[in-house]
């Protein structure tokens, strides 16, 4: 396929990315308004949840396009396994998401998000000493600007499980809310959920940021 397909291809999913994430944003903002019911709070949430599964796919399939544009732009040699490994690891990331969201409330939901966090972590560490090893001019992949781009997406991960981490109180907060009604303790317990993970939301759109303005100018 042509480079620039896969240049707009890329550009494309950073777009759902960050479109879909400010509406999860905006979601969970409205989720924690005492002056809304209940019945608003918990649809605010269920859209949330629904509409993050968004970026998330985009999120599982922005490296092995990485990969894609690297080879097209001939950036660096990509040999087949790596295209092999990397949309093999995407294809088995998008079927763990949607298991994930099937299981919703399900006791097989909590075992299935541990393994999430736990491929998180992985790739984390994976991606990341590739980046670095890259930068310092021992790795795989060419150093500076597209170095820099691989160490600040490895970062993505991280925010990814800060995220995760943050908004776990929030579903037996909201059960507690639907039974026993608002109380300040419920409602600082939805608030600290909240205003926690959205501090991981502005590192990513930072990181993106960073990540787009490096690929754009090539700066070092």
């Amino acid at each position: 396929m042509d480079h620039s397909i896969w240049v707009f291809l890329h550009l494309m999913l950073l777009v759902y990315w960050l479109g879909g994430d400010l509406g999860v944003f905006v979601l969970a903002k409205a989720s924690k308004r005492p002056d809304l019911s209940f019945a608003e709070r918990a649809f605010a949430l269920r859209m949330a949840v629904a509409i993050d599964l968004l970026p998330r796919l985009c999120f599982t399939v922005m490296f092995p396009v990485g990969l894609h544009v690297t080879a097209s732009g001939g950036f660096a040699v990509v040999p087949v396994w790596a295209f092999v490994v990397a949309w093999g690891v995407a294809a088995a990331w998008i079927a763990l998401l949607l298991a994930i969201g099937r299981n919703e409330g399900k006791p097989a939901a909590e075992r299935l998000n541990r393994l999430h966090l736990g491929l998180q972590a992985v790739l984390l560490v994976v991606v990341g000493w590739i980046g670095i090893q890259s930068l310092l001019g021992q790795g795989p992949l060419p150093g500076g600007w597209f170095a820099a781009k691989i160490v600040l997406f490895a970062l993505i991960f991280a925010m990814g499980i800060g995220i995760d981490f943050a908004f776990r109180p929030i579903a037996p907060a909201f059960m507690r809310l639907a039974s026993e009604g608002s109380t300040p303790d419920i409602e600082a317990a939805i608030s600290r959920a909240v205003d926690g993970s959205i501090r991981y939301v502005l590192g990513l759109y930072a990181l993106l940021i960073a990540i787009a303005f490096l690929g754009v100018t090539k700066y070092f």
